[in-house]
């Protein structure tokens, strides 16, 4: 566990309250630097923070997306959720992952980039003038996936609303009013799967395109408005061309990392990096620390729009890399462009506040 002399007075006290910390690359790099994988007594885990660390336990065999003896949440079980959750690609391993992640993946490739930016222009062109800021970047990206996955024009805002239940439902600690709600947004959405001519882990899956866009998509979306907001010159930069809006936001999730760790689960022992680790034993994979790892990265800590090779673990990597990492950083610069270009975007996004209250997407709260 983390001492008083380990973390400074101001730092956070560990990798998950890092996530809302105003600024938590410093103790990651200390982490880096000190203990790239150790055992938090505190958290009840292994933390990974170095490169090496996290590459290695995103490919390991042995490490699974969620406990074997667990792979629905008991609160799931039994329930319309855990239906669906039982059938998410991302949440799987073995034989079903394999049967199913090919399907999703080119269920993506179907999508051109002017489809995604045709996507997310029109949401963004619904949405600006009825929304505040972080309601906004919260509704964007899962309106912009339902409108690519042909959510009926009249069910759009309940498809958001859906969405968002079923977020809330699945998060550990959910209360029974977030699972019964939870469960009758599975319902309405896997119905809308199954009109659209879908199998059922279809159905689950395109819920799950939704799903991952909202927490990921909202975070980008922010870091993104901050920074255009920040720096003018380099904003204006930015406005020159598709693609050199497209290269800040590449760095800007690369640098600020709105998806700053993921779990993993030992099936059964094993060894990484020379540590022993037991089976059924959690890791606390920091994909934010590994961002800003110089053996990673050149002058990682540097937010350069220009920089050449420029690599990211923020969409993971392995066989569960996500495969709509092209779609997540179109819809944000397309929203962005398109933004900025109709005048929407400024005093639209006023001064960062903090971060929403979540163990692993950092996502900006904007406010007075």
């Amino acid at each position: 566990m983390s001492s008083p002399r380990d973390v400074p007075l101001d730092g956070p006290r560990d990798a998950v309250e890092a996530v809302t910390h105003p600024d938590p690359f410093p103790f990651y790099r200390r982490l880096r630097e000190e203990r790239p994988l150790f055992f938090d007594t505190h958290l009840g885990l292994w933390v990974a923070s170095s490169h090496a660390a996290v590459s290695e336990a995103l490919v390991h065999p042995a490490l699974r997306v969620r406990p074997p003896a667990e792979p629905v949440p008991r609160a799931l079980q039994g329930r319309a959720t855990g239906e669906v959750f039982a059938q998410l690609v991302r949440m799987t391993d073995g034989a079903f992952h394999a049967a199913h992640k090919p399907e999703v993946e080119q269920a993506v490739r179907r999508w051109t980039l002017a489809d995604v930016a045709c996507a997310a222009k029109d949401a963004a062109r619904d949405l600006r003038p009825r929304l505040p800021a972080n309601a906004f970047i919260a509704a964007l990206p899962v309106q912009t996936m339902a409108r690519l996955l042909a959510a009926p024009a009249g069910e759009r805002e309940s498809t958001c609303r859906w969405v968002a239940q079923f977020t809330q439902g699945i998060a550990a600690g959910a209360d029974a009013q977030a699972l019964e709600r939870a469960d009758a947004a599975a319902a309405a959405l896997m119905d809308q799967g199954r009109a659209l001519g879908l199998s059922e882990v279809q159905a689950a899956n395109r819920i799950a395109f939704m799903q991952q866009a909202l927490d990921a998509g909202s975070g980008l979306l922010g870091h993104v408005a901050l920074q255009l907001a920040q720096d003018p010159q380099q904003a204006a930069a930015a406005d020159a061309s598709p693609d050199t809006m497209r290269a800040l936001v590449r760095e800007v999730e690369r640098w600020a990392a709105p998806i700053q760790n993921t779990r993993r689960f030992a099936a059964e022992a094993l060894k990484l990096l020379g540590q022993p680790i037991a089976a059924g034993q959690a890791l606390l994979l920091v994909l934010a620390s590994a961002n800003r790892d110089e053996a990673f990265n050149t002058q990682p800590d540097r937010l350069d729009v220009h920089r050449e090779g420029g690599r990211t673990m923020g969409f993971g990597a392995g066989p569960h890399a996500c495969p709509g990492a092209v779609i997540a950083i179109e819809m944000v610069a397309a929203c962005a462009s398109w933004m900025r270009a109709a005048g929407q975007f400024d005093h639209y996004f006023e001064r960062c506040t903090g971060f929403r209250p979540l163990p692993n997407a950092r996502i900006p709260v904007f406010g007075q």
